[in-house]
């Protein structure tokens, strides 16, 4: 089969996701495959991800049909696995049910899983929210000097609030956020994702 190619159109809710993690730009079809974006590019178990990636043949009631899952994931033991994302309401119909396990079996046949995935495995709040803050200022450039200048702080007290950070740093918050939430994207430092980020949030060495 050939990979498949999003175009737009007044049914589908086309929208591109920025990877650093990949390195490219992923073409999805649904504010839900955008949102499950988030949680691929800064999960520590998945090295790479791919959206609409080339997909295979499947037989249901003896015909033969052809099937592109949304997402194809690698994981850091390089195992690899598909993704279809759907609505929860969608996912519970018989219809589907029986489609996907058509799927699912002629994907492992294939050597690779196919899950499924509804709002409930992905709309989670305020984890979404926090990750897509930490998103929007995560860049693959140099560390800066601000950059640098916070890894010392925490060199030196190991755990901080977001508000202590900011006063400590020689820049206005407006410079000193930003290169703070990099950083947490980079890993280098981390935060709890589960609760809201805010000025008291404890931040600590990764």
């Amino acid at each position: 089969m050939k990979k498949r190619i999003l175009r737009n159109s007044s049914v589908k809710n086309i929208s591109r996701f920025v990877s650093i993690k990949t390195d490219s730009i992923h073409t999805v079809e649904s504010d839900l495959e955008f949102d499950a974006c988030f949680h691929f590019e800064f999960s520590a178990q998945i090295s790479t991800f791919e959206a609409q990636p080339i997909g295979f043949e499947y037989y249901i009631d003896g015909k033969r049909r052809k099937y592109t899952p949304d997402f194809l994931v690698t994981y850091k033991d390089s195992y690899q696995s598909f993704y279809e994302i759907k609505p929860k309401r969608i996912a519970e119909k018989d219809e589907f049910k029986e489609k996907f396990r058509a799927q699912k079996e002629q994907a492992l046949d294939c050597g690779k899983d196919l899950y499924v995935l509804t709002e409930d495995n992905i709309q989670i709040y305020p984890l979404l929210e926090n990750l897509k803050i930490i998103h929007r200022y995560a860049c693959n450039d140099n560390l800066n000097s601000i950059q640098r200048q916070i890894l010392s702080f925490f060199k030196k007290y190991g755990e901080l609030r977001i508000e202590q950070v900011v006063q400590f740093s020689s820049v206005p918050s407006s410079q000193s956020l930003p290169a703070l939430y990099d950083l947490i994207a980079r890993k280098l430092l981390s935060i709890d994702m589960h609760q809201p980020i805010g000025w008291q949030s404890p931040i600590w060495s990764s």
